[in-house]
C-alpha cells in the first residue's frame, strides 16, 4: 500500500476560536516501508496518523491510498493503539480472531490463523489467558496480533510501546522488526522516542511543535538489526535529537 498526503492540514474548532494542529504536511510512503513519525507531544503525529487510518480527516490537501482517496476505516489499514483495546471478556484467541469473525470467516479458518498469530508474537501457550492476566508486553502482543490478524496492508501504530519498561520495549521492537520483514506490510509507527524511530525505521520524519510540520526526513540505511551501540547509530540519534530539541 502506497500513502500520500498532499499538502495535508489539520484544525479544530474550539470555543469559536480555530486551532491548526498539523500544517502542510506533504508525504509519500511507499508500499512495504517501515516509516516513523517523530516529534514532541502535541505537534499532530497522532492526528496524522488518524487521518491515514480514516478516523480524521484533513481540513485542507489531499490523502489516497494506492490513488483513491481515504474516505473512512478500510480493513486494508489495522491500526495498533498505545492501550491495547482489547475486549476483557475474549481471552487471547477470541480477541486475535475477532477481526475475521466479523469478516464472516468461517471458525476452523479463522481460529486455525488466530493459533499462527500467536506463535508469529510468542505468545504460544497463553491462547485461553484473558486479558487481565497479561502483562503490559503481553497485551501489546496480543494487539499486534489481532491487527495482523485482519491482513492488512498496512499497520499503523500509535505509540504502542510507550507505557512498557526500556527491556520489554527493546524487545518488542526487535519482534515488530521480524515481524514487518516475514510479512511485508507497510508499517507507520508514531513515537516520541528517537532511540525507538531511529532502530526501527527506514525512514523518520521529523515534525516540528504545533502546528506540526515536516522539519526534516532522515533515510536510515544502518543495516538491521541495529547495533544501539555502534558510532553511527548514537551520531544519528544525536543529530535527530538536537532537532527534535529545538
Amino acid at each position: 500500500m502506497t500513502i500520500k498526503l498532499n499538502d495535508v492540514s489539520k484544525s479544530f474548532k474550539s470555543q469559536e476560536k480555530e486551532l491548526e494542529v498539523v500544517k502542510d504536511i506533504n508525504l509519500t510512503v511507499e508500499d512495504g516501508e517501515f516509516l516513523s513519525l517523530l516529534g514532541p507531544s502535541g505537534c499532530g503525529k497522532t492526528t496524522i496518523l488518524r487521518m491515514i487510518a480514516g478516523l480524521d480527516f484533513p481540513s485542507k490537501g489531499d490523502l489516497t491510498e494506492n490513488g483513491s482517496p481515504v474516505t473512512g476505516p478500510s480493513p486494508g489499514r489495522g491500526f495498533v493503539f498505545q492501550q491495547y483495546s482489547l475486549f476483557p471478556w475474549r481471552n487471547v484467541l477470541d480477541n486475535i480472531a475477532f477481526g475475521p469473525e466479523v469478516r464472516g470467516m468461517e471458525a476452523r479458518e479463522r481460529y486455525e490463523s488466530a493459533r499462527n498469530y500467536i506463535e508469529m508474537v510468542g505468545l504460544t501457550g497463553f491462547e485461553d489467558s484473558y486479558p487481565h492476566e497479561l502483562s503490559g508486553g503481553m497485551k501489546q502482543r496480543v494487539a499486534i496480533a489481532r491487527a495482523l490478524a485482519n491482513d492488512p496492508e498496512a499497520l499503523l501504530m500509535d505509540e504502542p510501546f510507550a507505557a512498557l519498561d526500556v527491556q520489554t520495549r527493546h524487545k518488542l521492537q526487535e519482534e515488530l522488526v521480524r515481524i514487518w520483514q516475514e510479512e511485508d506490510k507497510t508499517i507507520i509507527f508514531v513515537t516520541h522516542n528517537v532511540d525507538e524511530a531511529v532502530f526501527l525505521a527506514d525512514r523518520v520524519v521529523v515534525l516540528s511543535s504545533s502546528p506540526g510540520e515536516i522539519i526534516k526526513t532522515f533515510k536510515i540505511e544502518l543495516e538491521r538489526l541495529r547495533d544501539r551501540t555502534s558510532t553511527q547509530f548514537i551520531e544519528l540519534k544525536k543529530e535527530i535529537t538536537d532537532l527534535v530539541g529545538r
